[in-house]
């Protein structure tokens, strides 16, 4: 059912007083805000149509309704992203997040942390996996031995680390070769292209130069499975919020976050849906069922080839919504800008 402006608001004032008060919100209590606009008949209707539809329950007979998931998701995507993140939110992410540095590296590290605190739930970035990133320029260094550290810098300004062993001891001048020609020739490329085309000029050429700096970057660049790495802060501001959940489920709740592969799954779907600059899910039993009352908000950061992840907040279903949506895009955009730059 599409919801016509009288049924988005009534929606949105049933949504807002229960995270306000955490009870079953009546007709009366919904009616009284409209003050004269609306009869309390007119209202009692439109409940039991958007009760119908699926956006609000009713746990007895007798008593107000309540948010379903549907209707949390439709007041977020739809509703709190019309609002505005207040000044004084933006001039406190602006503080906590940049902190005298604007570098990518520093605000991935500090972006977890600031969403937590802000919006008292479980901030969380998630770093794709290196293969994956887009090239600005690499470094092979010798060690000892066969042994080498391949620095990486991406194009989002993030710098990555390896230590690498080789099969054959490479000499500094072949070395210094080979960084020449990654980044006089793949500058821009991701990783994993980088690797597929060295493949393709093999092939073509069958040079000794060519097989080794192959040999390297299948050592150097090896893909992974994983969504990607996954930071997470504030776990413990999901012990404000535990009232209702049994002490297996909190158990059950504790490992899900420790384990991150499906949450981080949950948030690289982010990136999947360009249409979609923000993503909100309600109910997360395919994590874990001790999350089922709870919500995900999650963003893209990074345009085009500046492409880098997503971030997001885990937090209780009955969220501050207004808040919490529109500072995830904001630390978003944040990090847009910044890695644009760089």
């Amino acid at each position: 059912m599409a919801l016509d402006a009288r049924k988005q608001e009534l929606l949105a004032l049933v949504v807002r007083a229960h995270i306000a008060t955490g009870s079953p919100v009546s007709s009366s209590v919904i009616a009284g805000k409209f003050g004269r606009r609306l009869s309390s008949a007119t209202v009692r209707n439109e409940m039991a149509s958007l009760q119908e539809a699926g956006y609000l329950h009713q746990p007895h007979t007798s008593a107000g309704r309540t948010p379903t998931g549907k209707a949390y998701e439709f007041y977020a995507q739809e509703i709190a992203l019309r609002g505005h993140l207040s000044q004084a939110d933006q001039k406190w992410i602006n503080r906590n997040l940049a902190g005298g540095r604007a570098d990518a590296e520093t605000l991935l590290s500090r972006a977890p942390h600031v969403l937590g605190e802000l919006c008292h739930g479980v901030g969380l970035v998630l770093v794709p996996p290196l293969a994956s990133t887009a090239l600005d320029q690499v470094r092979f260094l010798a060690l000892d031995g066969q042994r080498l550290l391949a620095v990486v810098v991406t194009r989002a300004g993030l710098i990555r680390d390896k230590l690498v062993h080789t099969r054959v001891r490479l000499r500094p001048d072949e070395l210094a070769r080979m960084n020449t020609y990654l980044n006089q020739n793949f500058r821009g490329w991701t990783l994993a292209a980088i690797r597929a085309e060295m493949e393709r000029r093999v092939a073509a050429e069958r040079s000794d130069f060519l097989r080794l700096a192959l040999q390297l970057c299948c050592e150097t660049f090896q893909p992974r499975p994983e969504a990607g790495a996954l930071h997470l802060e504030g776990v413990a501001h999901l012990t404000e919020q535990v009232e209702g959940i049994a002490p297996e489920e909190w158990r059950e709740l504790l490992q899900a976050l420790e384990e991150k592969e499906r949450l981080a799954q949950l948030l690289a779907d982010c990136v999947e849906s360009p249409e979609q600059p923000l993503r909100v899910v309600i109910g997360l039993e395919r994590v874990s069922p001790a999350m089922k009352n709870f919500a995900l908000i999650g963003a893209r950061y990074g345009r085009g080839e500046h492409h880098s992840g997503s971030l997001g907040l885990l937090g209780r279903t009955r969220m501050d919504y207004d808040r919490a949506v529109n500072a995830v895009a904001y630390v978003a955009h944040f990090l847009d800008r910044v890695i644009t730059e760089n």
